[in-house]
């Protein structure tokens, strides 16, 4: 059951980093609604609403740090470089390593907390057919480097005294209207200009995905709740196959599935959620969370079409990818 937010545990207000982006925009929207006193902090300041006060904070171009002289009780930090965006890898670590340096600083100024958005990536290519907080961090591409190293900064903050907790989310695919950069979005995209769609290992367990509703309730919680440092991986249970998650997702969409199988030269573990669970996440099954994000494709499409016809010839994914 998700738990209520409440208002008066941040009297102090609450700063959303990457507020312009997927998850950090269904953040502030999610505690602004809740009457909390939302700071969203984005390279561009997002349009004013109410509750919410927008700043701007460039990592590319500011040397300084975010929002002189800003107070709050939490940092929830969603900005990233992501390699699609940043092609060099040196510059993707070097802009990750200013954001997270900006939100540690944002948060220390009160002695707050900080939600840090990490990602399953700081774990490279496991071996076994789990994992958990106990695996070993080995990432094999930049960003997941980029990550860890971020994970570290926060883990020295904490046991410095420089914040009262933090909480490292090690993210799956986040999946909603909106979603890019992950096997469920690819997957859609491609079931909805109908076209095939390879699946890997298709009888191993999937549970790799979180809807980003979900996720905004677990970070606004824990932003009121955790202390010292805690460490979860955010995914749904149960999990399904990951032929049964390409499935799942061409029926909330309301389309055939075009399906080639293939077996992958390395497995897919399972994420183990139940740290996440254990602090207070509230996700739902894997095949629910990947129909409902299928089908909340195809309503965002049909209004698409009922306001622009012809709009439906073009995917919603298609600029995505």
């Amino acid at each position: 059951m998700t738990k209520k937010i409440e208002a008066a545990q941040f009297e102090g207000g609450v700063a959303v980093t990457g507020a312009a982006g997927f998850l950090g925009g269904v953040i502030v929207r999610l505690l602004a609604a809740s009457g909390v006193r939302v700071h969203s902090i984005a390279r561009h300041p997002v349009p004013a609403a109410a509750g919410v006060t927008s700043h701007g904070w460039d990592p590319t171009r500011d040397t300084g740090a975010p929002v002189p002289g800003l107070e709050v009780d939490a940092v929830i930090d969603c900005a990233a470089a992501l390699p699609s965006r940043v092609a060099d890898p040196v510059a993707l670590k070097q802009i990750n390593a200013r954001l997270v340096g900006g939100a540690l600083d944002l948060a220390g100024r009160r002695g707050g907390r900080l939600i840090f958005m990490s990602s399953q990536s700081v774990y490279g290519r496991p071996t076994g057919d789990r994992i958990g907080t106990d695996t070993p961090l080995a990432p094999i591409i930049p960003y997941g480097e980029a990550k860890r190293d971020a994970e570290a900064a926060v883990t020295e903050a904490v046991a410095a005294g420089r914040l009262a907790g933090a909480a490292v989310l090690r993210l799956p695919a986040v999946v909603g209207p909106g979603a890019h950069d992950t096997f469920p979005a690819g997957t859609a995209g491609k079931l909805q200009r109908g076209e095939p769609v390879t699946v890997f290992n298709p009888d191993s367990p999937y549970n790799a995905v979180v809807a980003v509703e979900d996720l905004a309730h677990f970070a606004a919680h824990l932003a009121g709740t955790v202390e010292g440092l805690a460490v979860a991986s955010p995914a749904s249970d149960p999990p399904t196959t990951v032929r049964a998650a390409v499935e799942a997702i061409a029926a909330g969409l309301g389309c055939a599935a075009s399906l080639n199988f293939e077996e992958a030269p390395y497995g897919s573990p399972l994420i183990d959620s139940g740290p996440a669970f254990a602090l207070g996440l509230a996700a739902r099954s894997s095949e629910s969370v990947l129909f409902g994000f299928g089908q909340s494709l195809s309503d965002s499409q049909a209004r698409a079409n009922k306001a622009c016809p012809g709009a439906g010839k073009t995917s919603m994914l298609a600029n995505k990818e």
